[in-house]
């Protein structure tokens, strides 16, 4: 009680001396660190996110499930046209030139004075920008209490002086990191099933896909039609849209929410992030030689992952292309990389890549047919229609391409030290990240399938096999192990810890109940000549928080319902056309089946975050 009488009276004797004197202070944050953002006001939103959050072990997937329970169709719909890649280039200039986004010539801050209301109500700022040996700027005057925003040079940042009406003086040097990260890889890395802007349902009326043989299938949600601004034009398209329709890469990516996640946690760093993944890129076909995408695009895809970047390094111009004849395939043991054609940036001219974010491997040994093998009975009226079912193939043929493998991995780490020029002795700026587990449960060895099938449902002829899908998991294992040693002997970092956490919360993960539970439903809605069973269609929400982080074939009908028959140019003009067999397996398949949802995604990047944190820590930007 005798110390607080003593605070209070000392509080009062401060109030009635006005001439205390209280050392003026510059504090300043970056208003849009994360320069992918084309609006600071997405960047924002994230912000705010990460307070809240606060000190959380998961950050990340933390803030993904606010994220979601704010937003029902996600929160990706209403920024990925706020970004700047071009959505009909297909290209990072949505913001100005390659150059500008790459190489950019300053970053605007937000910049306040502190403990100056008692020497008057009006600040004089000065940004000074070094001429020589002069400091030389212009003076704005702002009330004291408010925020000034000003544009500071970069690399060689400026000096910010602030005087009062009173007289008094305070100066700081403001100079910005900003990081550049990009991001190289396949489905698993472009956030393959999350679609920026997922599909919507009606419940007015169903959709049949015809009849084979004996299968009647009808009775199916019907999608309502949605549109988008697109080269000019109203584009009316039926299935979902993606930052990149060619890629299936969205805002969801783990890759893209580690680089966010770096911009969020110090004021002062800016982050520049170049995402490159694309769905069904191998390390051939999509990061050393172009690779077209899952979805037909009018733009034309000319340059691998690694020769964009190499572009990007330089600013999009005076690159060149080296040609290699048989010198770029390990001894023969990589016969597609004969002939191969590279972009280079001129060291003198490329800006550093300061962390590398890698996630490759998987489609090397096909790993997509695996799953078709784990998941397809044998015999099906159905098989026939999908030319990736007929290829399944069993684990032995995968296994008998781990060779190869590892000399695509030499072949690219030869990549990213010449033509990216990562240093050998500072390859810890490149993080690999393993794959997750798909069909394990919660005890992390048993497989998932004989008790709950119903997240196939939907298309006839899936049917999990517990035998095969064991025998697939253990190949994906013996891929983890793989990568994980390539990490290890090219003394690059490895994110593995997720993959622990997918047990439990696989394609299985989820209920069969007549209840109220429509997030953790497993079965698809159908029409039963009354009403929806189990669940009406327009209450699917594709973002929901659920035990399961991976997409079963039903969550890929109900998210993106891609139909990959037809291309961005066709649906401009195209009408109604009448739905088949094939349309129906390609709308539960090349959706994003068996791929991590959005909260997988941001698990991922929960366990990237650490290592990338680690990199970017003793980052020297831009040098």
């Amino acid at each position: 009680m005798r110390y607080a009488i003593l605070l209070v009276s000392l509080a009062g004797l401060i109030a009635m001396c006005p001439n205390v004197a209280w050392s003026l202070e510059i504090s300043w944050r970056l208003e849009n660190p994360f320069r992918f953002f084309a609006d600071a006001k997405v960047t924002d939103i994230h912000r705010r996110i990460a307070r809240e959050v606060g000190n959380n072990s998961s950050p990340i997937l933390a803030s993904e499930r606010l994220l979601s329970a704010r937003h029902p169709f996600g929160w990706a719909e209403s920024s990925f046209r706020q970004t700047c890649w071009d959505l009909r280039r297909q290209s990072h200039t949505a913001c100005g030139s390659l150059r500008d986004f790459v190489f950019p010539k300053s970053h605007r801050i937000i910049a306040r004075v502190h403990n100056a209301s008692s020497a008057g109500g009006v600040c004089i700022w000065q940004l000074e920008k070094q001429v020589g040996r002069a400091w030389k700027g212009r003076a704005i005057r702002r009330p004291c209490r408010e925020a000034v925003r000003l544009d500071v040079p970069y690399p060689t940042g400026a000096r910010i002086t602030v005087r009062t009406s009173g007289g008094k003086a305070v100066n700081t040097n403001v100079k910005v990191r900003d990081v550049f990260i990009v991001g190289l890889g396949d489905s698993y890395a472009s956030g393959e099933g999350n679609p920026d802007r997922p599909v919507r349902w009606r419940d007015d009326r169903s959709a049949s896909f015809g009849r084979i043989r004996d299968l009647d299938l009808s009775g199916y949600p019907a999608r309502k039609s949605t549109s988008i601004s697109y080269q000019g034009r109203q584009m009316i398209g039926p299935s979902a849209f993606w930052l990149s329709q060619p890629c299936h890469r969205s805002l969801y990516s783990h890759q893209l929410r580690v680089a966010l996640h770096l911009a969020l946690e110090d004021p002062h760093r800016a982050v520049t992030f170049l995402g490159l993944s694309c769905s069904g890129a191998e390390i051939t076909s999509g990061l050393l030689i172009p690779w077209k995408g899952v979805e037909r695009f009018p733009v034309r895809n000319r340059q691998s992952q690694i020769g964009k970047a190499a572009v990007a390094q330089c600013g999009g111009s005076r690159y060149v292309t080296r040609n290699y004849a048989s010198s770029f395939t390990d001894g023969g043991r990589v016969p597609s990389l004969d002939g191969l054609a590279l972009q280079r940036c001129p060291p003198e001219r490329a800006r550093k890549i300061d962390l590398v974010l890698l996630n490759i491997g998987g489609n090397d040994i096909g790993f997509a047919k695996l799953v078709a093998y784990s998941i397809l009975k044998d015999r099906t009226p159905l098989r026939r229609l999908s030319q990736a079912t007929e290829q399944a193939f069993a684990p032995r043929d995968a296994m008998q391409k781990f060779g190869e493998l590892r000399s695509r991995f030499k072949l690219l780490r030869r990549a990213l030290h010449n033509h990216l020029h990562i240093p050998w002795n500072e390859s810890g700026r490149i993080v690999l990240t393993a794959y997750p587990t798909i069909a394990v449960k919660e005890d992390g060895r048993s497989i998932c399938g004989t008790e709950n099938q119903a997240g196939l449902d939907g298309f006839p002829g899936y049917r999990l096999d517990p035998q095969r899908a064991a025998r697939a998991e253990i190949v994906g294992k013996r891929l983890n192990e793989l990568i994980g040693e390539t990490a290890r002997k090219y003394g690059w970092r490895f994110a593995i810890t997720h993959r622990a956490q997918f047990a439990g919360r696989g394609i299985c993960a989820g209920v069969e109940s007549d209840h109220d539970r429509v997030k953790d439903e497993l079965r698809l809605p159908r029409w039963t000549g009354r009403d929806w069973f189990p669940y009406r269609p327009s209450l699917y929400r594709p973002y929901a928080q659920r035990q399961r982080w991976m997409r079963t074939s039903n969550d890929a009908f109900l998210t993106a319902h891609i139909d990959l028959s037809s291309d961005i140019r066709q649906r401009l003009r195209r009408g109604r056309r009448r739905n088949g067999p094939q349309d129906l397996l390609k709308a539960s398949t090349f959706g994003g089946a068996f791929h991590p949802t959005a909260e997988g995604q941001a698990a991922i990047a929960d366990a990237v975050l650490p290592l990338a944190r680690k990199v970017v820590s003793s980052a020297n930007p831009g040098g």
